[in-house]
């Protein structure tokens, strides 16, 4: 994420009357304050911006000291406005913590005084500014990769502008890299009523994955849902619900909505894959076997779909056999007879089982099943073959 600082340049609004006469100090801290925005107002680089216009704003800031304790002006809500906007000015122009901390205080004085809200428009620019500041200090954060911080400072101008759905959005990124997952969460699900956001369907789809990493796999089942029910014609916000179903053990609900999605999109091999897993759990070996088979036949070197395709075809084999040996009212003609019928039909496993030993030659599991295949067709000398190969990795 790229994140850059921006820089506010707010003119200041035009104050309204007061009932008290201004004294100098506080016509000279306008005026300086003025002569810094309107030199901010022309875009210049910042470096040009504090070398022509600092003196002005350095100005302004003895003037408004003197104004905040002067009998006149000290309990002038303008005054304090002046003031707060000077120390924002400040604290962006020298990214002052202090002159922040003084601008928020200027700030909260300013409000306690103006209770004609005369100056609610200098007010609001004051806080805009100083949500700016803690702004370009969480983008300063994130850039050094210290995330922590960078969350506290988003969440501190979200203070100011509460509500900003950028600022949002960075606080939620800032805590994702942290992996604080809690407050990750919490930014997000406020986003997610701003449908004009313009990463809204982004949010909407990841705040589930948020929710895994949280262990929360109830709320990440309901907001994957919600992704699909916000963006049905979404393939990450659809597979991704899939997905989350699988690994939490809903294989039949799912089955409806894999068929579905294999529909729209049946050069996907990942979706024949996962159906093919969903049938293997419901116990329609035969749908499973077929589902697998897809994946393989649109990606010849999809290991998991070779294994799970070869597995599933030995499963099924392995289980009748079980049934056979145990049933003591068979003769041995039809046992034999029953037993070759098994031994054709676990042939269809074999090249999906040496596409996987080919594409890791390393695997045990998928060795000792060929060997097991082997075995099982009597071939002493492959099953041998194989079994040395097996000690081999397990010196």
């Amino acid at each position: 994420m790229n994140l850059k600082k921006v820089i506010l340049f707010s003119l200041l609004v035009a104050g309204g009357t007061t009932a008290f006469a201004q004294n100098s100090n506080l016509r000279k801290a306008k005026t300086g304050l003025q002569e810094f925005q309107k030199l901010q107002g022309s875009n210049i680089a910042p470096e040009q911006l504090a070398q022509l216009g600092g003196k002005d704003l350095l100005s302004a800031k003895e003037a408004i000291d003197a104004a905040i304790t002067h009998d006149k002006t000290k309990d002038n809500p303008e005054t304090w406005t002046v003031y707060a906007l000077i120390y924002t000015s400040l604290a962006n122009l020298e990214q002052s913590d202090e002159a922040a901390q003084t601008a928020e205080e200027g700030i909260q004085k300013a409000k306690e005084l103006d209770s004609e809200e005369k100056n609610q428009e200098n007010i609001a620019i004051a806080t805009q500014q100083l949500g700016q500041y803690s702004f370009n200090k969480g983008v300063g954060s994130w850039q050094e990769q210290d995330f922590k911080t960078a969350y506290a400072d988003f969440s501190k101008a979200l203070t100011f502008l509460p509500g900003d759905t950028t600022l949002t959005y960075y606080s939620g990124l800032a805590a994702i890299q942290n992996e604080d997952y809690p407050n990750a969460i919490d930014k997000y699900k406020q986003l997610i009523p701003q449908k004009e956001f313009s990463q809204h369907k982004a949010i909407t789809i990841d705040l589930p994955k948020l929710y895994l990493s949280a262990q929360d796999t109830t709320s990440a089942l309901d907001y994957a849902a919600k992704a699909v029910a916000a963006y049905p014609d979404d393939n990450d916000a659809a597979v991704q619900n899939i997905e989350l179903n699988l690994i939490t053990g809903n294989e039949e609900k799912i089955i409806n909505e894999i068929e579905s999605q294999v529909a729209k999109d049946a050069d996907n091999k990942t979706l024949h894959y996962y159906l093919g897993i969903a049938y293997s759990a419901s116990g329609d070996n035969d749908k499973a076997i077929e589902a697998y088979k897809k994946a393989v036949e649109l990606d010849p070197d999809y290991a998991d779909a070779n294994k799970n395709a070869s597995a599933t075809i030995i499963n099924g084999v392995r289980d009748r056999l079980n049934a056979l040996n145990e049933d003591k009212t068979l003769s041995n003609s039809d046992y034999n007879a029953q037993v070759s019928a098994l031994k054709e039909e676990i042939k269809q496993a074999l090249p999906y089982l040496e596409k996987v030993v080919q594409l890791n030659p390393d695997d045990i599991d998928a060795l000792r099943s060929l060997k097991g295949y082997y075995d099982f067709h009597q071939d002493e000398a492959k099953s041998a073959e194989i079994n040395a190969k097996i000690e081999a990795l397990q010196q």
